[in-house]
């Protein structure tokens, strides 16, 4: 009776927002605030507090309970959830500075305060959660719902352009690949926000999601596309000037298990070995082993250039050499800069050095870190360098212009090939890898 007694002076003191009131109640009974914290769904004095506004007596619960601020009432909302559904703005902007993790409390139906905010299109709400807790965007509801579907199904388009903005211009580690997820997250019925878009009668908004890296062939759960659902002519003209193209109407998406089936081929055999190899290594092996390979390209590559013995040297006092007088001309012997190696010699020197060039090249890229900088940055340059390579070896063999052209050729030839393959393992590699990251759920 006297526990019931106190609970009902504590409520009072949260609908007052009586702060000496809340301290006489704990004098009394020291573990009050202990008893209402151990039950799951419970109204505590800060729930009472946050949906009347009452600002300091809030942040006095918060500073002595904590905890309360995560828990939900017998009707499955947060504190922070009831200051939104009685516009207490400020109680809101409070809590959430003191703990920022309150953004992604989820209540009922697994709606978050970012949900709500979308929902009732709250812009400084929402903005404020979004720099307070980047990561929320992330949140779905029960329904698989995001911030941005939610926004389209109650037509907030400022709320929308918001969200767009954030994953546009964000800059974080691994924004890209955030930004392709929530821009075509599917919610229980397999809708993207294209496809909402285009249910919708608002063209601004759809115009504002082809901007974007939206998928226009994304198919819900009756394999249909944005364009095959679009309700107005309009909606459906800028959907096919954006490229989208309508397909047929009833067409069965591959499944999980129809894509976990091995496929025998030689060339996935050999990237599930690479990326096997990717995985098992640490990142003290991979650094060491990217010096070494590096070391190896670089020697290679130089001996290359200054093969054993050397190479033919011209100077103005040759016999060979004739001056022009007209134009001070030096036309140089046909062997100058040539290797002196007979041409058997320099053909086995040249396997050699090529085959330990190719492999310490194609260690380099399978090492380098995928993603589009690793290619940009890495890639690009060793290709290039390996084409350098090849150039290099071409002008300094004897077989150049003189003799035996078919040992050139053979030389020539198992160069391109080398390099051919070594640029196709690259690039479908590299596609690979950036598809399956992009296309993971």
């Amino acid at each position: 009776m006297n526990s019931t007694t106190n609970l009902d002076k504590l409520k009072a003191a949260g609908e007052a927002g009586n702060i000496d009131m809340l301290y006489a109640v704990i004098q009394v009974d020291s573990s009050i605030l202990e008893i209402i914290d151990s039950n799951q769904f419970v109204e505590t004095p800060l729930h009472i507090s946050a949906s009347r506004g009452h600002l300091r007596f809030a942040i006095e619960v918060m500073n002595l309970k904590p905890s309360f601020a995560l828990k939900l009432n017998q009707q499955g909302f947060s504190p922070v959830h009831l200051a939104m559904q009685t516009d207490q703005k400020r109680m809101v902007s409070r809590l959430v500075d003191i703990n920022k993790d309150l953004v992604r409390v989820k209540g009922r139906e697994g709606i978050t305060p970012l949900h709500f905010a979308s929902q009732i299109g709250e812009i400084e709400l929402l903005a404020k959660f979004l720099f307070a807790c980047p990561d929320s965007i992330e949140d779905v509801t029960a329904s698989g719902e995001t911030a941005l579907h939610i926004a389209l199904k109650n037509n907030n388009y400022e709320a929308l352009h918001l969200l767009v903005d954030f994953l546009t211009t964000n800059i974080k580690k691994g924004a890209r690949e955030l930004e392709y997820k929530i821009l075509n997250y599917k919610d229980d019925a397999d809708n993207t926000i294209l496809h909402i878009s285009a249910l919708n009668n608002e063209a601004q908004a759809l115009r504002l999601l082809l901007k974007t890296r939206i998928n226009l062939n994304a198919k819900n759960l009756e394999s249909k596309r944005a364009l095959d659902i679009a309700t107005t002519l309009e909606n459906k003209s800028i959907l096919i000037s954006a490229g989208s193209k309508p397909g047929p109407q009833v067409m069965v998406a591959p499944t999980l298990a129809y894509k976990l089936r091995p496929k025998t081929t030689i060339v996935r055999k050999v990237l599930i070995y690479i990326r096997r190899i990717e995985r098992d290594i640490s990142e003290e092996q991979r650094n060491t082993w990217l010096i070494i390979a590096t070391l190896v390209a670089t020697a290679t590559y130089q001996s290359a250039l200054t093969p054993v013995g050397g190479v033919y040297q011209v100077s103005a006092s040759d016999n060979n050499a004739n001056i022009t007088s007209s134009h001070s001309t030096i036309s140089t012997p046909s062997n100058a800069g040539k290797s002196v190696l007979s041409k058997v010699d320099f053909f086995m020197f040249s396997y050699m050095n090529m085959i330990s060039f190719f492999l310490s090249t194609i260690t380099i890229l399978i090492l380098t870190p995928g993603g589009r900088v690793g290619s940009l940055v890495v890639a690009g340059p060793v290709v290039w360098f390996i084409l350098c390579y090849c150039f290099s070896l071409w002008r300094i063999s004897p077989t150049h212009g003189i003799g035996n052209v078919l040992m050139f050729r053979l030389i020539f030839c198992f160069s391109v090939f080398a390099t051919g393959v070594c640029c196709i393992i690259l690039v479908y590699y590299r596609f690979m890898h950036i598809t399956k990251k992009l296309n993971r759920p």
